[in-house]
């Protein structure tokens, strides 16, 4: 059984876990959530990926009731359920609670739900370049909570799929934000350089692990504004996100970029893929 659900305490087959219908993440999509992978059942960097879940509990005021190892413990269930020992992609969320459906938050008697989804964690091979489409990023001003409302999102990733790419990149204007469900970092001239972190970025723990590689290789490093048509001549464009890791882009609306720093950006991404299986003994080449 690797496909595990969890509401609440409740936990079976994905497809048998009910979900109460006054759930706020129904009505507003008011709650927040988090990805992360595991293998042999052991989690990859839990730690990052808890900071950034508590952070935005705490940037939408939803009272989490569990402590960080309370939880941990609660995914470690599902992940031993799974039944496997084998990668699964972890998700879980929480929202404000079940209550009436009013917008206000409801009172302290109802508390955040905890919902945890196991599921078999696709292959990925990093070797291929993956096509990139852009739109217009028309997403609200609180990015860099990992809330479940998504819906820019879907239409972004929608648009990439019917165009046969793999990704789309938004930008407010000639600026780069980040793409559909990863972010988007660049390397030139021998420098890792990446959006600044604000209200219209999410902090991504790829990214983040990405910027980490690079200092400890030396590789100079810049978080600051990008523009678009610094993506189109970079020397290597870099997607990255916990289900890819750490992929190149060969194509930007059906323009060639980046594929022109090959061995800098095989060596980050030999070092990331190096760290998952030094931590979980995953190997993804």
């Amino acid at each position: 059984m690797i496909n595990i659900g969890y509401y609440n305490g409740v936990m079976g087959p994905v497809d048998e876990i009910r979900i109460p219908m006054r759930d706020r993440a129904m009505f507003f999509g008011d709650g927040v959530y988090d990805v992360t992978f595991a293998n042999n059942h052991k989690l990859f960097a839990m730690e990052d990926h808890l900071d950034r879940f508590y952070r935005s509990c705490q940037l939408m005021r939803i009272d989490f009731h569990l402590t960080r190892q309370q939880l941990t413990c609660e995914i470690q269930k599902c992940v031993d359920a799974a039944e496997t020992d084998g990668p699964v992609v972890i998700y879980w969320q929480t929202s404000r609670g079940n209550g009436p459906r009013n917008h206000e938050f409801p009172d302290a008697s109802v508390k955040p739900t905890l919902l945890i989804m196991i599921t078999p964690a696709k292959s990925l091979n990093h070797e291929e370049a993956m096509k990139l489409s852009e739109c217009e990023d028309t997403r609200f001003f609180h990015c860099n909570i990992k809330t479940v409302n998504l819906i820019p999102n879907v239409m972004a990733a929608q648009k990439a799929k019917e165009e046969g790419c793999g990704e789309t990149v938004m930008h407010r204007g000639s600026q780069l934000t980040e793409c559909a469900h990863s972010s988007l970092l660049i390397l030139k001239d021998g420098k890792l350089i990446g959006p600044k972190l604000n209200e219209l970025i999410l902090p991504s723990i790829s990214r983040k692990h990405i910027f980490e590689i690079a200092a400890d290789l030396g590789i100079p490093c810049e978080a600051r504004d990008v523009t678009m048509d610094e993506v189109y001549d970079a020397d290597e464009v870099i997607v990255c996100s916990t289900t890819k890791l750490c992929v190149a882009a060969d194509t930007l609306n059906g323009k060639p970029v980046g594929m022109k720093d090959r061995e800098l950006f095989h060596t980050i991404q030999k070092t990331y893929m190096d760290r998952v299986e030094r931590e979980i003994g995953w190997k993804m080449y």
